[in-house]
């Protein structure tokens, strides 16, 4: 399931001795798109070492075959350049019933699960089922990819991302889930429309 949640600034109003004004200046929005997907029998790959950016291949350092682990990609754009974050959480998995260390790899233009360095951002990952988040500036127009795979080979199953900044967060036809993300963000962003009663 995908959804797309904006966040609006009141207006201000000044109010004089004998005279009330309100603000016409636009107010400013924030986006926030978070998703939800399960990395459970989807491809293997063998993961690149977390980093900012990544320069090494899991296990390349240390000469052994390293982390090959499940992971799912989410194509995404965004319509304003600026600052974004980046977060992701695990869900706990049975039938330990814990939360797994999720590990997130950013791609700009395109990804290859078999050249894991090219055009990767920035990889990071976290301990003890906690979230993982980084901060990255994105431009306007640019194609991303969010690959959320494990730390570790037993760290698969379902999970949470969100995007978050100045812009609208847009999924992009080769996403897994490109026809339910569609559909949700198609509605939401109508419903923002008609509340704040903006002509389609």
């Amino acid at each position: 399931m995908l959804e797309t949640k904006f966040f609006q600034k009141p207006l201000m109003v000044i109010l004089g001795l004998a005279l009330a004004t309100v603000s016409t200046a636009q107010p400013s929005k924030a986006a926030v798109f978070t998703y939800q997907d399960d990395t459970t029998n989807e491809p293997i790959w063998r993961r690149v070492a977390p980093g900012n950016p990544p320069t090494l291949i899991s296990g390349e350092r240390d000469g052994n075959m390293g982390m090959s682990v499940p992971y799912s990609v989410f194509d995404f754009t965004v319509d304003k350049s600026g600052l974004y974050t980046i977060s992701g959480d695990s869900e706990p998995t049975p039938p330990a019933n814990r939360k797994w260390d999720i590990f997130l790899a950013l791609y700009e233009d395109s990804f290859n699960p078999t050249q894991q360095l090219t055009n990767v951002l920035v990889a990071s990952t976290t301990i003890n089922g906690s979230t993982v988040t980084f901060n990255r500036e994105l431009v306007i127009g640019q194609k991303y990819f969010l690959v959320t795979t494990g730390r570790r080979v037993n760290d698969f199953g379902r999970f949470s991302n969100t995007i978050s900044g100045l812009g609208q967060i847009t999924p992009i036809p080769e996403s897994d889930s490109i026809p339910a993300a569609l559909v949700v963000a198609g509605i939401t962003l109508l419903l923002y429309k008609r509340k704040v009663g903006l002509k389609i």
